[in-house]
């Protein structure tokens, strides 16, 4: 079935894919390898209950992961290329868990968004007696709508009945449309920050909702615009935020000692460009440096960035990853003409038969 696509299935990343991780030529998107034009040249596949293989070097830019990795090296040792495949696996799997979402193969159907709703309401609900707006949030009709619409997606997947399948998607199709825009408009409203995390997280289930509706019902290529659409929206929100929270109107504060950790200056880099929509890199610095003077140094060291808003920022900037490689998902499904959770199964499929932790779904078009 996957050779039918122009997909070869490997156990363990091509030799110059890695090369091209680590020289930024390619870029990682949860769990999507995509090429300078946007072009995917691997899927990585793994269950998406799948655990670390091994400790991951931080979550900075995926070319700082397999910068130790001896290039030399990878065409004649395979132990190497084994570990360099374990080291961007990794960097996967941890991006995408602290984005909230998910490999982009296993971002699919009611399994999936069922558990990242349990996830939410998890960690909402030790939070619960201690913010009012948290208690009204879980009892929100919303979040009832939320979670009706999740099961009617559950329902359509075990319907027999091609019309019963069809109107159920239909209906959670349309549940998490108006969701979608309900939770859209929240997020312009919203200052606290443990309400804007869990609102925003709804958005962006309500989102993938739509969209995996759409894409069951055979609308591939609607379903890939309509992602399309609310990345666009999602982008927008999300960078207003991540100044609002983080940089604020004064981003040289993060150069205080305090923030070192937190913040390390290849993250500043990207929170500067997210949030600016650009992609001037180091050139940040420059222009930075010009600020700082005594009053600025001063101001900085009263100045304090709560932990709770770096966190979210991060999560922000690997969503952003994440997102992308999901539109590239959709895109590429709609040039197959296959829907997400047919694709999700055959890979599941052919993964379990092998008895694979992790399958290297590579794009033989792009070799």
């Amino acid at each position: 079935m996957l050779s039918e696509l122009g997909l070869s299935v490997a156990r363990s990343i091509p030799v110059e894919q890695v090369i091209g991780l680590a020289t930024g030529n390619l870029s990682l998107h949860g769990g999507v390898i995509r090429d300078a034009a946007g072009r995917i040249v691997s899927h990585l596949a793994m269950p998406a209950s799948a655990g670390l293989l091994g400790a991951v070097p931080g979550l900075g830019a995926i070319g700082s992961v397999v910068t130790g990795i001896q290039m030399q090296a990878l065409s004649a040792n395979v132990a190497v290329v084994k570990a360099a495949t374990d080291q961007i696996l990794n960097y996967s799997i941890a991006t995408t868990a602290l984005s909230g979402l998910g490999i982009v193969t296993s971002v699919t159907g009611f399994a999936y968004l069922a558990s990242r709703l349990n996830r939410i309401d998890k960690r909402l609900s030790t939070l619960e007696k201690q913010t009012k707006a948290i208690k009204q949030f879980l009892q929100s009709s919303q979040h009832a709508q939320l979670m009706t619409a999740v099961d009617h997606l559950r329902l359509s997947q075990q319907a027999t009945d091609g019309e019963t399948r069809r109107h159920l998607l239909l209906q959670s199709k349309q549940l998490f449309t108006t969701l979608a825009h309900h939770y859209k408009v929240q997020l312009g409203e919203i200052d606290d920050i443990t309400e804007l995390n869990a609102t925003e997280d709804c958005y962006v289930l309500a989102c993938l909702g739509s969209v995996m509706a759409m894409s069951d019902l055979g609308m591939g290529e609607a379903a890939r615009d309509e992602m399309l659409r609310h990345y666009a929206d999602w982008r927008v929100i999300a960078r207003k935020h991540c100044g609002k929270l983080l940089l604020k109107d004064d981003p040289a504060r993060l150069f205080d000692a305090r923030y070192v950790q937190s913040v390390p200056a290849a993250n500043l880099i990207r929170f500067l460009d997210f949030t600016n929509d650009s992609n001037r890199g180091v050139q940040w610095f420059d222009e930075l440096r010009r600020t700082l003077d005594k009053a600025t140094l001063v101001r900085s060291a009263m100045s304090v960035v709560e932990p709770a808003c770096i966190e979210y920022a991060n999560k922000l900037l690997v969503k952003n990853e994440v997102l992308q490689g999901f539109n590239a998902h959709m895109g590429f499904l709609a040039d197959k003409k296959l829907s997400l959770s047919y694709f999700a199964q055959r890979v599941e499929e052919i993964r379990e038969r092998e008895g694979a932790k992790f399958l290297v779904l590579q794009n033989t078009a792009s070799a």
